[in-house]
């Protein structure tokens, strides 16, 4: 595969912070690589990078390359830089959704991203959340990597459509409901109230508690969240293998 292919399938499976390294060496090796040149832009929409995007992107049209942008990277680039304008003599595309939406109707829709798996991790620091869906306007498959916290809300693009896309509290409920079920009962429920009762008079000075615990300071709470999650992960593969 050529580099440019390689920098897409990284922009495409959300490696943006990988891609922007390999983009920005490819094109100081070959500036006057159109195919390369279009992808970069496309990769800088998607970081919403706006302005350097728009640089390269005037760079690329003045050369005249036939290599062309798609409407919704195009579309997606003016209303980055607030130039609705831009967009009133365009025609509308048969998609994607959020496109139709902007240039029919003149707003630019944030689609839900409802999340139907999450895989949770720790290793030597916080809670890593890695939540699987799919773009609502393309149905593009996607990760959305939350630490440490659910108290979420957060927004991107979709590197593959352009579309704007939400992530809040709602769809997160919604997938740890249905991928950690038993931990809904009220057992569970109790034995987490439980843990935290006897956890926190020793966090808080009230009790004794090892010296170690002390030296480690944050690594202990870090510890703790590894051995349940890893708890939780013993528990669904012998629920998987029942």
């Amino acid at each position: 595969m050529s580099l440019t292919t390689d920098i897409m399938a990284l922009r495409l499976s959300g490696q943006l912070s990988l891609a922007m390294k390999q983009a920005g060496e490819a094109l100081a090796a070959a500036p006057g690589d159109f195919e390369l040149m279009a992808e970069t832009v496309r990769l800088l929409v998607v970081a919403q990078q706006a302005e350097t995007a728009s640089n390269l992107y005037q760079n690329f049209s003045a050369a005249g390359s036939s290599h062309k942008l798609e409407p919704e990277a195009l579309v997606r680039l003016a209303l980055q830089l607030g130039r609705w304008d831009l967009l009133k003599e365009m025609p509308t595309p048969e998609g994607p959704s959020w496109l139709v939406t902007a240039l029919k109707e003149g707003y630019d829709p944030e689609g839900p991203f409802m999340p139907h798996g999450v895989k949770i991790s720790v290793a030597n620091g916080p809670s890593i959340f890695d939540f699987t869906g799919s773009c609502p306007h393309c149905n593009h498959p996607q990760v959305a990597q939350v630490p440490l916290s659910l108290l979420i809300c957060r927004s991107w693009i979709c590197p593959a459509c352009f579309g704007r896309v939400k992530m809040d509290h709602h769809g997160v409920r919604s997938c740890m409901n249905s991928t950690y079920p038993d931990l809904l009962e009220m057992d569970s429920n109790q034995s987490d109230a439980d843990l935290i009762d006897y956890l926190r008079p020793k966090l808080m000075g009230a009790e004794e508690m090892p010296q170690i615990a002390w030296a480690m300071g944050q690594e202990y709470h870090f510890l703790i969240n590894e051995i349940l999650v890893g708890l939780m992960g013993d528990q669904n593969n012998e629920g998987g293998q029942a």
